[in-house]
């Protein structure tokens, strides 16, 4: 049928709300696979999850900057060689898009074994930056940072 002006404009803007939240989930999607590949210690899916450029930057906690595919690649390399089990539960995703750029804002919970064995649990804040070339979403900065909470206040003691 043919909408009357004020019709056309509705279902427009309905149809961008839609498109936004396809491309936010195509986003979501990709960030999903980057922490699959991570698990995993899968180096090829972890490449194939990222932009293999020179503009491309990761900073892992309490590192230096990784700047360009080469090195990006050679601290995945690093992390993955040294590391036997990795288990990561993202909390608080969400993600915006100024296409053809966007971001994922998380906090990583990450279990891993620690020296004696033991799974040692930690928080992680991360933002992942993603641009949309001819086949999809890839990664261009991964930026992930402690979280440090204060520590609990004795029983009994008032604010």
């Amino acid at each position: 049928g043919h909408e009357g002006a004020a019709g056309g404009r509705a279902g427009a803007a309905a149809e961008d709300e839609l498109s936004r939240d396809a491309i936010a989930a195509q986003v979501l999607d990709a960030n999903r696979r980057f922490y699959e590949a991570l698990e995993r210690l899968d180096m090829e899916a972890m490449e194939a999850c990222w932009a293999t450029g020179d503009d491309v930057a990761c900073l892992h906690p309490g590192g230096p900057w990784q700047r360009g595919w080469d090195e990006v690649r050679e601290g995945w390399e690093a992390i993955m060689a040294n590391t036997g089990y990795i288990e990561f539960e993202i909390a608080g995703e969400r993600a915006s898009v100024v296409d053809p750029v966007a971001w994922v804002t998380c906090v990583e919970r990450i279990t891993s074994v620690g020296q004696g064995g033991e799974h040692v649990t930690a928080e992680v804040a991360a933002t992942n930056v993603f641009v949309l070339d001819g086949s999809g979403w890839h990664m261009v900065l991964h930026h992930a940072s402690p979280v440090v909470r204060p520590a609990p206040a004795e029983e009994g003691q008032s604010n």
